[in-house]
């Protein structure tokens, strides 16, 4: 276990300096170096590649998460299940590849008219789709090989450092916005090749095949598998994505509209970067905890989960907003991007409320019935695309909010009703109302205190003395009212060390 622990601390350790790193180049380099329809197109074109990557690498990172401990076997080279997980994508591509020549004209035809700027680089999206397959099938490769901090930092820092050091050439005048996007390319490449220099250095890249294992009962269902996550997976990244492509196909002002929405949904997805750190750890015990049938421990998780989510999320989402002017002032270009305001509260208050309703999405997965919360997936996704195509031309990036936020709602409220219905679990608390009432005080606060002044050094005072203050209250009213057993545990643990 101990290599498992040094390698999730070095991989959560590399997961947040690239959420840093990220916020950086998209809210600070490329608000300031790129224009409006600059930094939608370089957005739309890496956001949609993942989706078609999701799809084109026929599930071949969930296969290897499921059934790699099948195969292992290092004398034998894993009997050649790298090779596979090679190979088998091509086939993922080259459909991929057909229907997009396929129906280019069509997808041309799409965004011409609101976003003219995507003509020229649609193209693109082919190899970064296959650079995205590659980069999660080695990913999982070395995640199965016991190896998960190097491929994270090759994921979340190096891509994200490597495409704001490329903007920020771009800005100084190195290369035209052309080149630019050519050598984001050539980055994801360089990711690739990294990854498969490691897997050589750890002495695991095994390319022999074993014909065996084609004839076998696990490979037909390893198949199956990776048949329902294709399935799974569309429908879960149209959910995150599809109104961005709908931005920039069908509102007034396409690129530009869909560069203000991604700016106010990076500073609104700041509430829920814990929720990642809360998943990793609970994942595990909530799977260990359903395999042994333990239902009063899920659902002890499952309210506890709630609760917390609910406080971190809460907090994050008041120091947010009561800071939205002073955040907005420092970007570049605010007159522009400070028009996504409500786009930040709407997105701001629909992750509060998912990540108030626990970890129900982990207990589904991980519970017999995972197939069946399929169609509810489906159903979410076919409700996303309706409301995005009745709100988007009407309200332009504001109406992409309302859209996903309902369909945010609507997907909180399945999960909770398929929980209750399945393993007659819930994650409210009469201590969730007691947090909400803290919450509401510790917002109004925050709203009538006031601003230190219209310069840099004001404005960032500002945001620090109002955060002190409110998260101060926040904590003291959180522990002063017991809501939170496990924060009241923290708190007195401390006490005793001190």
């Amino acid at each position: 276990m101990g290599i498992v622990i040094r390698q999730s601390m070095k991989a959560s350790f590399a997961a947040y300096i690239g959420v840093a790193v990220g916020m950086t180049n998209v809210l600070l380099v490329s608000t300031q170096f790129l224009s409006p329809e600059q930094l939608g197109l370089s957005r739309l074109l890496l956001e949609n590649s993942l989706i078609f990557a999701g799809m084109a690498n026929l599930g071949v990172p969930f296969m290897a998460d499921r059934f790699f401990a099948r195969y292992r076997d290092d004398a034998r080279g894993h009997h050649g299940i790298l090779l596979f997980m090679l190979l088998f994508p091509l086939l993922g591509i080259g459909l991929f590849v057909l229907l997009y020549w396929l129906f280019q004209n069509q997808i041309l035809a799409y965004f011409g008219t609101k976003s003219p700027l995507i003509l020229g680089f649609h193209y693109l999206v082919l190899p970064l789709t296959v650079l995205w397959v590659y980069v999660s099938v080695l990913e999982a490769y070395c995640r199965n090989n016991a190896r998960i901090a190097v491929p994270t930092f090759v994921r979340e820092v190096y891509i994200k450092a490597a495409n704001m050091v490329l903007v920020l050439l771009f800005g100084l005048g190195w290369y035209s916005f052309e080149w630019m996007m050519y050598l984001i390319v050539a980055s994801y490449a360089l990711a690739v090749g990294a990854l498969l220099i490691y897997i050589r250095i750890l002495g695991k890249l095994y390319l022999n095949f074993d014909f065996k294992i084609l004839r076998t009962k696990h490979f037909q269902e390893i198949l199956g598998s990776g048949l329902f996550v294709i399935v799974s997976g569309l429908g879960s990244n149209l959910i995150l994505l599809i109104d961005r492509t709908i931005l920039s196909g069908e509102s007034e002002n396409g690129l530009t509209d869909m560069a203000i929405f991604t700016i106010a949904m990076l500073i609104a997805s700041i509430i829920e970067i814990p929720r990642n750190m809360v998943r990793q750890i609970s994942g595990p015990i909530i799977a260990l905890a359903i395999h042994q049938k333990d239902w009063q421990r899920v659902g002890v998780m499952y309210q506890k989960s709630a609760l917390n989510l609910l406080l971190v999320a809460g907090i994050a989402f008041v120091l947010m907003w009561c800071n939205i002017d002073s955040i907005f002032s420092v970007l570049p270009k605010a007159e522009i991007y400070k028009n996504g305001k409500l786009v930040v509260l709407l997105l701001g208050l629909a992750k509060v409320i998912e990540m108030a309703n626990g970890l129900n999405a982990e207990i589904i997965q991980y519970s017999q019935h995972y197939r069946k919360g399929t169609y509810l997936v489906f159903l979410i996704a076919f409700v996303a695309v309706f409301l995005n195509k009745w709100l988007v031309p009407q309200y332009q990036y504001n109406g992409a909010a309302m859209a996903t936020t309902l369909s945010v709602l609507i997907y909180c409220a399945g999960r909770v009703g398929l929980v209750w219905y399945w393993f007659r679990l819930q994650p409210y608390t009469f201590q969730a109302l007691k947090a909400v009432a803290v919450l509401a005080v510790i917002f109004g606060i925050g709203m009538v205190l006031p601003p230190l002044g219209a310069s840099v050094t004001a404005i960032v005072a500002t945001v620090a003395y109002k955060s002190l203050v409110l998260a101060g209250v926040f904590g003291g009213a959180v522990v002063y009212f017991d809501i939170s057993e496990d924060v009241s545990a923290m708190w007195h643990g401390l006490r005793k060390k001190g």
